[in-house]
């Protein structure tokens, strides 16, 4: 668990210079169109830092934490922890603003540097849950 909080505190000052937009502006959509959440507080109901929500918990269908799930398996072509991976979800703003792709394939078109290390940080956030 403080494992966790360092990680979600850290993410915000990790990422807030590199885009246009603060991250708590961006939401995480599956290549299929799919909303998987935002990086707002904890207590938003579309946070995926909500643990109790629909894309904070690791047992929910669309919630990048659930391990066994679409979104957020090792071995999913459509989760950001596939390092194969190569329809992983992009990061957009509320006005359709493309930001990159998030994942751990440093290699598939569209993840930079930058949306790698968060995809990094975001995979061991799931595996401490």
């Amino acid at each position: 668990m403080k494992k966790k909080l360092i990680l979600f505190l850290l993410l915000p000052f990790l990422v807030s210079s590199v885009f246009a937009v603060s991250l708590s502006e961006l939401r995480i959509v599956a290549e299929d169109g799919t909303f998987l959440g935002t990086f707002e507080n904890e207590y938003s109901k579309n946070s995926i830092y909500n643990e109790y929500g629909s894309y904070g918990s690791k047992y929910s269908t669309n919630s990048i934490f659930n391990k066994y799930g679409n979104y957020g398996s090792d071995y999913s072509d459509y989760s950001p922890f596939n390092k194969y991976a190569n329809n992983a979800p992009w990061l957009m703003d509320r006005k359709g603003n493309y930001y990159g792709c998030l994942s751990i394939n440093k290699y598939a078109e569209g993840v930079t540097d930058y949306t790698y290390k968060l995809a990094l940080q975001l995979k061991a956030m799931r595996d401490s849950m």
